[in-house]
């Protein structure tokens, strides 16, 4: 498997695989090197440490429109996802659903994502591989026919995910989460009757905003840019019917 090192600087980082070599902005950086050396590139010093798997998803290839991990995370805070837990996900998009809820999962937890568009799957794949996330399974195929069962936690991030509802309330074990991910409201709306009707716990529908805020000369104040909306996430619980 291959390994990266992070070059970490106080205003820059470049992340080059271990033992290779980069051309970068300051010149070609050699990365025969251990974490905790520290190597200097045209004036600028860096130390290499070892990067975390957010790192690593900042250096991954976007094709399709990601889960953020701002909206990631409230899935973890809301669900208690932990080690072990068995997890399906959908579609895939670029993937960075999937690795950040492996990462959490660990060795002994297991993620299969679905993604049935050949290009999505593709890079999919490739960032899958770039972060070492052996606990995953990619499958270019539709989710509709998924068989997995017991689960602890599915995620659906497509367009149609409703029709999924009644069969994701099947496969999930008593206790188990069903999340579905949408920049538009009416698909929650929808979501949120389609979890009744199949006996689910509703716990809520939910939108995370964040803004990053800098200081400047003894001013401070919001950045003026960025994206504050990203999506709509409903949540669902199987109970009794």
């Amino acid at each position: 498997m291959r390994e990266y090192i992070l070059l970490l600087a106080k205003d820059d980082s470049i992340l080059i695989e271990k033992g290779k070599k980069k051309n970068t902005k300051y010149g070609v950086i050699d990365a025969n090197i251990e974490f905790g050396d520290v190597i200097e590139a045209k004036g600028k010093k860096f130390v290499a440490v070892k990067p975390t798997f957010i790192d690593m998803l900042r250096k991954c290839r976007r094709a399709a429109q990601i889960v953020t991990p701002k909206d990631a995370s409230q899935i973890v805070a809301i669900t208690g996802l932990s080690e072990g837990w068995r997890c399906l996900d959908a579609g895939s998009g670029s993937g960075f659903l999937a690795i950040f809820i492996a990462s959490i999962v660990g060795k002994r937890g297991r993620v299969v994502t679905y993604e049935w568009r050949r290009e999505f799957y593709e890079v999919a794949k490739r960032n899958i591989e770039k972060c070492g996330m052996s606990n995953i399974v990619i499958k270019n195929e539709d989710v509709s026919k998924f068989r997995e069962r017991n689960l602890d936690l599915i995620t659906f991030d497509m367009k149609d995910s409703v029709r999924l509802i009644g069969k994701a309330a099947k496969h999930l074990k008593y206790g188990g989460w069903l999340v579905i991910y949408s920049p538009h409201i009416e698909q929650q709306i929808e979501a949120i009757e389609e979890m009744k009707k199949h006996g689910m716990n509703v716990y809520a529908t939910i939108e995370t905003m964040q803004r990053r805020w800098k200081s400047l000369y003894g001013y401070t104040h919001p950045e003026p840019s960025g994206i504050l909306h990203t999506g709509f996430m409903t949540f669902g619980r199987k109970a009794l019917e």
